[in-house]
């Protein structure tokens, strides 16, 4: 019998794989599959093959729990891991865990932070620092996202996670003082003004040589070494 629950499950239809290792997967989704295992509840581990789109579809919609269907029947899974390539866009590998519907399990449940604190008015923002929830909860139980309206927040308002009000029968794993979001004031970036100097005088060729105090004279910047006369110029000898 197939367990109900609030919200429809995807069904992921399955086969076996036959061919392993790299060569194999690189086969696999040269036509547009993707290689799995499923494992899990003392059976021995499955390799499976599975539609890449149908893949993506489950992935990305954020359900935990979906149906496997292999030669007609109906296994409860978890989507436990996925590998994706270099680029993080497209999927290489999934790994279902089988579950018991009466045994809880441990999972990441994506919180949603809706509404705009009231601290935005006084020119605030509203930071996430974690935006999930670890939770024990039933397979059939566990809950897609959870809401919570961030409107309340003042500025410099925290929000922990023992602050996040659970459905029923599912139990918070993490720290009840754990900071999820605050709202934080925007510094204001002053420009930096860099001091300007004035206008260097240019140089002007031909500048009458200045005496300076010691009645030394100095010519094009250059100064006389003090209290020394200038060598006159030896007669060429004949």
């Amino acid at each position: 019998m197939v367990a109900t629950t609030e919200h429809k499950r995807h069904t992921l239809e399955v086969t076996p794989r036959s061919e392993l290792g790299g060569k194999g997967a690189e086969k696999l989704r040269k036509s547009g599959k993707v290689p799995g295992v499923v494992y899990g509840l003392a059976k021995e581990n499955l390799p499976i093959e599975l539609s890449a789109t149908e893949a993506e579809h489950a992935v990305h919609s954020g359900a935990h729990l979906v149906d496997i269907k292999l030669h007609g029947a109906i296994e409860h899974v978890l989507i436990q891991d996925v590998q994706y390539d270099h680029l993080q866009m497209a999927i290489t590998h999934v790994d279902f865990m089988r579950i018991d519907p009466t045994h809880k399990v441990r999972v990441k449940v994506p919180v949603d932070f809706r509404g705009t604190p009231k601290g935005a008015k006084e020119g605030g923002i509203l930071e996430v620092q974690i935006a999930e929830l670890d939770v024990e909860v039933l397979p059939l139980e566990i809950p897609d996202r959870i809401r919570f309206s961030v409107e309340h927040l003042e500025m410099h308002g925290l929000v922990h996670a023992g602050d996040i009000p659970l459905p029923a029968g599912v139990r918070l794993l993490n720290p009840a003082d754990q900071i999820l979001c605050q709202v934080r004031a925007v510094k204001e970036v002053e420009p930096e003004v860099a001091a300007t100097a004035g206008p260097a005088e240019p140089e002007v060729i031909g500048k009458k040589p200045v005496e300076d105090a010691e009645g030394v004279t100095a010519t094009a910047g250059k100064a006389a070494p003090a209290g020394k006369k200038e060598a006159k110029e030896a007669p060429a000898k004949k």
